[in-house]
Order: structure tokens, then sequence, then C-alpha cells
């Protein structure tokens, strides 16, 4: 008894509120209905077109980690040769430093 009492003032409640709304918004039952099928038809429209830019987004991130990969030897050549580089030219740095520092010194203050 107590269970068809709950469902009957729920179902009156929701009934109102409904009805309320109608009111509200100045539609008509079948307006409401149309404007709810379109919503929903849009929220379709838009799932569909979010889960192909899903999907495409997915695909080039999977080629670029595959060129990334492919890359990643070059990288490495590079940084090897920059170190090299540096290992070759730093006690030219370190004389360079050195005459700039004893300039620096060595001028007086104006």
């Amino acid at each position: 008894m107590m269970m068809k009492r709950f469902f009957t003032t729920t179902l009156l409640t929701a009934g109102v509120a409904f009805a309320w709304h109608l009111i509200d918004t100045k539609q008509t039952p079948a307006a409401f209905v149309k404007n709810t099928a379109k919503f929903v038809q849009d929220k379709q429209a838009a799932a569909s077109v979010f889960q192909e830019k899903q999907t495409a987004f997915k695909s080039a991130l999977d080629r670029f980690q595959t060129e990334l990969d492919r890359t990643q030897p070059v990288i490495d050549d590079i940084k090897k040769d920059v170190d090299q580089f540096q290992f070759k030219i730093q006690p030219h740095l370190d004389i360079i430093s050195q005459h700039t520092d004893r300039f620096n010194h060595d001028d007086p203050v104006n």
C-alpha cells in the first residue's frame, strides 16, 4: 500500500512538473517532443563527430610516434656530434675566458 502511494505521488509530481514546464516555456506537448527529439539528434550527431575526430587524432598520434621512433637515431647522432664539438672547443673557450677576465681586471674603471 505504501509503495503504491509513493509511486502515485511521484507520478503526479512528475506530471505537474511537466505541465508547469510546458506552461512556463509556452510549448505544446507536440512541440516539446519535437524539440526534445531534435536536441537528442543534435547531441548524437555531435557525439558522432567527436568520435570521428578522436579516431583521427589517435591515428595522427600513432603516425607521429612512428616518425619520432624513426628520427631518434638521427637525434642521437646530432647529440653525439654536438658533444664532440663541445669537447673539442672547450679548451679554446677556456683560453678566451681567461683573456677576457684578464682584460676586465686590468682595465681601470672610469
